[in-house]
């Protein structure tokens, strides 16, 4: 019989779960620590799709992400395009360095949240700087609706990040839990079945160290990345 530790795989703690659940139920005098066992197996497996769920649905919020912001660049460079033929096609006119002032890639470096503020920051100098007026009125619609849906994206992905971040702490919880019960049969068997030793081991099953560690505890969200 080995303990179980609360750093390993949720998955395999559910397999040895299983396994001695269906032991316990095999005698009348193991019976009644199956009753107990169970809602621990049951909170664990719990724990761990609700994880399993909160991280899948992170791929098709990083996706929106990109899509989304991929949108508003080109938004953005749609201003710099209309800027520069309001300035006819002068390096530097007004209506671009009025919108502008650092160059275009400083628009374009940010990503993420700091994506956002930066869009928000040139929506603002489009709106009022009286150079970029004849751009503002053939691109504001577009850019609105570019910069309206990055946020949206932005907001939920970080909403995911959070559920991801909650469903992990409340199955670490359950994992503990689950060690803490299965130590407990360890000793209330030994105490059924003293100097029984292959009797003992029926009722659990091999751990498999290949499979001895936290499933949960990676990042499911990678750092923001895009080529320039």
């Amino acid at each position: 019989m080995r303990s179980v530790k609360p750093a390993m795989a949720s998955e395999t703690m559910l397999d040895l779960g299983r396994y001695h659940l269906a032991a316990l139920a095999q005698s009348e005098a193991t019976k009644a620590l199956a009753s107990a066992f169970q809602p621990v197996q049951d909170e664990l497996q719990t724990a761990a799709t609700a994880r399993v769920e909160a991280e899948k649905a992170m791929t098709v919020l990083r996706v929106v992400v990109s899509f989304s912001e991929n949108a508003l660049e080109k938004a953005i460079r749609q201003v710099a395009l209309l800027a520069h033929a309001a300035d006819n096609n002068a390096t530097g006119g007004p209506a671009f360095k009025a919108l502008f002032p650092d160059g275009l890639d400083a628009e374009l470096r940010p990503i993420g949240p700091s994506q956002v503020a930066s869009a928000v920051a040139l929506r603002e100098r489009l709106n009022t700087q009286p150079a970029a007026a004849k751009v503002k009125a053939q691109v504001m619609d577009d850019f609105d609706k570019a910069l309206a849906a990055f946020k949206l994206a932005i907001d939920a992905r970080q909403a995911g990040d959070t559920k991801v971040s909650q469903a992990r702490a409340t199955e670490s919880g359950a994992r503990e839990r689950f060690v803490s019960a299965y130590d407990s049969d360890i000793g209330a068997i030994r105490q059924l079945f003293p100097r029984d030793r292959a009797q003992q081991d029926l009722h659990f099953d091999q751990i498999s160290t290949s499979h001895a560690s936290n499933d949960s505890g990676g990042g499911d969200t990678p750092p923001d990345t895009k080529p320039k």
